[in-house]
């Protein structure tokens, strides 16, 4: 850094620590230091990062990224993927000042987020202004033409709703706000609270839906990614493989072993004792506790699936199912609560969002660009923060 970055530095850090910040400040402070970089480094050709049908392992530094509008071009959009006669923006906030945060982007451009107290708010390449929903959501929300979903609070009920504001519950049996809800092709999948993958139509928000149907027992696992009409379910406890089943035949098409780094769940080893008294002995249990839950993230389009374990983001080819891409993310790259992340695939683009930025991958060029900020991806739109506010437009 030279002089004048260390003193927007300092500034920006002491007034950070006396006033709270707008929504969007960090980025905004962050994409002026990346502009200044930009300007002087020599840039060095992100195809190197990449050759066809080879898989790729990239901790990128600083010079290899794509991270500023100086070094995406003038529309200022992650990678420049975006055709600039499409995109519009959609305020960050929301009537009363609300920070205004996305949670899903639908394939017709739809978008459905909340604000800090739960309230669910909808908007979109039609509607730009977020519009409340008069409801709150703990998780579950997922939006496409003509509906969207979300998880009332303090239950396991997935509501949906019709753009006409008929609201319907769906699901056999609901679904928990720590499993996804996934949408495409005219229909949504998620998984039971028994983690029991599920299936309904969303015309009308009229079909409750049904459990998946097929041939290897009603215990099928939890439901990662949808790309219609394969939903990827992961059965981690006995067969410990990922299956894609065809939801339109209810049936298993593809098996493969479980993703690499995704762990196996074993039930925890049980030291036992007897304790004899008079004539009666107890056997009592104990030995090491269950390890934590693993939590990771999974995406897939037509040609592609994508999982994120560890902060490692992993692309395979799903014909052959060969890596073509292996991403890991550098310490800049913020926050490892992967609870909190999200990764979503478009026809063209894979997003992985968490902490305060985001990595991008090109499947058509095999690019790696990053964000400060969220970025989003559903068919053929992309969704970004920019600033206090969010850009959305079609992909090119």
């Amino acid at each position: 850094m030279n002089g004048i970055e260390d003193r927007l530095r300092d500034a920006f850090g002491a007034r950070a620590e006396a006033v709270r910040p707008r929504a969007g400040a960090h980025a905004e402070n962050a994409r002026r230091l990346r502009r200044a970089r930009a300007r002087r480094r020599v840039a060095v050709p992100a195809a190197a990062l990449a050759t066809a049908g080879v898989a790729v392992a990239a901790t990128l530094p600083a010079a290899l990224h794509d991270d500023g509008p100086d070094a995406l071009g003038a529309a200022g959009t992650p990678g420049a993927l975006v055709d600039g006669s499409t995109i519009v923006t959609i305020p960050g906030t929301v009537a009363g000042g609300a920070a205004f945060r996305p949670d899903a982007l639908g394939t017709d451009g739809s978008v459905i987020g909340r604000t800090p107290d739960l309230r669910v708010w909808a908007a979109g390449a039609s509607a730009l202004k977020p519009r409340y929903l008069a409801a709150k959501a703990e998780g579950g929300l997922s939006t496409g033409p003509g509906f969207t979903t979300w998880i009332t609070p303090g239950s396991w009920v997935l509501t949906c709703r019709t753009s006409g504001g008929l609201v319907r519950r769906i699901g056999p049996q609901g679904t928990t706000p720590e499993q996804p809800v996934l949408a495409g092709g005219g229909m949504v999948v998620a998984s039971d609270p028994m983690e029991q993958p599920w299936e309904a139509r969303t015309k009308g928000c009229a079909d409750t839906g049904r459990s998946t149907e097929n041939h290897l027992g009603s215990t099928l696992g939890v439901a990662k990614a949808f790309a219609y009409p394969t939903m990827f379910v992961v059965e981690p406890w006995q067969k410990r493989v990922l299956r894609e089943i065809d939801v339109r035949k209810d049936r298993v098409v593809r098996e493969h072993p479980l993703p690499t780094g995704v762990r196996p769940v074993t039930l925890p080893e049980q030291e036992l004792s007897s304790v004899t008294e008079g004539n009666h002995t107890t056997v009592q249990g104990g030995g090491t506790p269950a390890p934590p839950e693993q939590v990771w993230q999974a995406a897939a389009n037509g040609r592609y699936f994508a999982w994120v374990v560890d902060g490692r983001l992993r692309i395979a080819e799903r014909d052959g199912w060969k890596v073509r891409a292996e991403i890991a993310r550098s310490p800049r790259d913020g926050e490892k609560d992967e609870a909190a992340a999200s990764l979503t695939a478009g026809d063209r683009v894979i997003a992985y969002s968490a902490g305060r930025s985001s990595t991008v991958y090109d499947t058509k060029t095999g690019r790696v660009h990053t964000w400060a900020g969220q970025v989003l991806a559903a068919g053929g739109w992309l969704l970004w923060r920019d600033g206090a506010a969010y850009r959305l437009g079609r992909i090119r």
